[in-house]
């Protein structure tokens, strides 16, 4: 009882529910939320600590920045979450206000993004040192499903269209969805062959892809979460594709504590660790299956991590 009673007070202040309106719509740092909200840091910090307190925010460290998202896992505090999220006119000022500067602020981070995918979109030497081994992860990928045959795939985030060259052998179709114009020139030429002639690449929007729900039997998303405001959503995106029973393959960093990678790659996140990845996934409905390390070669590059999951209705049991 008293705790209900703490979170409710918590939320019963205006600029309390300002913050939970914009982390509902995804993790924020604390000078994003001062650049949104227009309030000085250490207020911003006060307001998220006592969020934190209540049991509705979570703070997640990743190098020298500090996400916030909602809490997940308590179902009473998550009830009332919910219902008060609900509740706001999220279409009046100053919420409707706070929206516009996170659309601009995700706006500003798009366009650093863009720019540095278009910088290395013909530089696959820049690309490979970042994303080594590939010749280890692929061949892991391959592992994890030994002489399965798919209808079709999607690829989320394509990039270059390796994923789907690589997988080319064994679907009867497939399609690559990324944002990146200067990619997808990249993902086209790559795929050119007369051996990829059932397979194709289209510009969209990873989390919305214009493709029916359960329409694949194989989504990856590969070396693309890292980039994102809301993993979560991009994981549901798999979720929504997949058919019962279809496989996602998550290929990405393993949390790390390289800042360059921000700087130098236009990272959001540090890589991710097991418990948040696990928690992604069964929050979009998926049952992990394994789970792979690849070392690193050297303390200069992240270990990769690939996960297997199969949408809900599966009769495999997790062992990651």
């Amino acid at each position: 009882m008293d705790s209900i009673a703490t979170l409710l007070k918590t939320l019963g202040h205006p600029d309390r529910l300002r913050i939970l309106a914009l982390l509902s719509q995804g993790e924020l740092t604390i000078s994003e939320l001062v650049q949104i909200l227009g309030l000085s840091q250490p207020r911003v910090t006060q307001y998220i600590k006592s969020l934190e307190q209540a049991g509705i925010v979570e703070r997640m460290r990743e190098g020298s920045w500090v996400f916030s998202r909602l809490k997940r896992g308590h179902e009473q505090s998550t009830a009332i979450v919910a219902a008060t999220l609900a509740a706001l006119p999220t279409n009046l000022a100053p919420l409707s206000e706070d929206s516009a500067r996170l659309g601009q602020v995700r706006a500003d981070r798009s366009r650093q993004a863009e720019a540095f995918f278009a910088s290395v979109a013909n530089d696959h030497g820049q690309l490979g040192h970042e994303y080594l081994p590939q010749a280890d992860i692929e061949a892991a990928l391959l592992d994890l499903l030994p002489a399965q045959n798919f209808d079709r795939m999607v690829d989320l985030g394509t990039g270059t269209g390796r994923m789907l060259k690589l997988f080319a052998s064994h679907i009867r179709s497939g399609v690559g969805v990324d944002d990146s114009v200067e990619m997808l020139r990249v993902a086209r030429h790559t795929l050119s062959d007369d051996a990829y002639t059932h397979v194709s690449v289209q510009q969209a929007d990873l989390h919305d892809a214009p493709l029916k729900d359960g329409s694949a039997d194989l989504v990856t998303l590969h070396q693309v979460l890292h980039f994102l405001d809301d993993p979560l959503r991009a994981v549901q995106e798999a979720a929504r594709l997949l058919k019962a029973g279809g496989h996602v393959l998550i290929t990405d960093f393993d949390a790390h504590d390289l800042e360059n990678y921000r700087e130098d790659y236009a990272h959001r996140r540090l890589g991710f660790n097991q418990d948040d990845m696990t928690q992604f996934l069964v929050d979009s409905g998926f049952t992990l299956v394994d789970t792979r390390i690849l070392p690193a070669s050297n303390t200069s590059t992240p270990d990769v991590k690939i996960w297997h999951a199969i949408h809900s209705n599966s009769t495999l049991s997790a062992t990651g």
